[in-house]
């Protein structure tokens, strides 16, 4: 009787979005001119990134909701806190009465406990591992999306091309160096 093949539970990606997405230098200068577009911008680009991706992971993003200001016209397609949900298959939360930083802890508690947590605030990185979340720095995140929005695959170490080696000169700093 033929195996059947097991299914493996999808890749839950956390992500830490007003932290995030200052590391795709265009989106933060995007962000900083309007906000809104700035978040919607960012969730096209993971829309496509979890269509690309092979592993297709789960994507939620978290926004701090103090951030939202009245940009643009009221409903039509635009995202704020009260139009947290679905957005281009990501999922998107805005805080209420609290910080990002303490809502993203509390979902790596319940719901989205194993996920893995974008984000460069090493505070939260630290108190994510604590609750037994990985954590990817927001640049490596956004150079693998960047990459594989661009066609290409996250380059991983092969054997034949070793990682960087230490450039750290071992010995006495005062002595010369013995001639060869």
């Amino acid at each position: 009787m033929p195996e059947s093949p097991r299914k493996v539970a999808p890749i839950k990606l956390l992500i830490d979005g007003y932290n995030v997405i200052p590391a795709i230098p265009e989106l933060g200068r995007t962000l900083r001119r309007d906000l809104t577009e700035g978040r919607e911008v960012f969730l096209a680009l993971l829309g496509e990134y979890r269509r690309a991706s092979p592993a297709s992971p789960d994507i939620t993003v978290i926004f701090d909701g103090k951030h939202h200001t009245s940009q643009g016209r009221a409903g039509r397609g635009r995202v704020g806190p009260e139009r947290s949900g679905r957005v281009h298959g990501i999922g998107v939360r805005f805080t209420r009465n609290e910080i990002a930083d303490d809502l993203i802890l509390r979902m790596l508690e319940k719901e989205m406990r194993g996920a893995t947590l974008v984000s460069s605030d090493r505070a939260l990185g630290e108190a994510a591992r604590a609750l037994g979340a990985t954590v990817v720095r927001s640049g490596e995140f956004t150079g693998r999306l960047l990459m594989t929005m661009a066609g290409g695959e996250p380059e991983e170490e092969s054997e034949d091309r070793p990682g960087r080696t230490s450039t750290k000169k071992k010995g006495n700093p005062r002595k010369l160096p013995k001639k060869e």
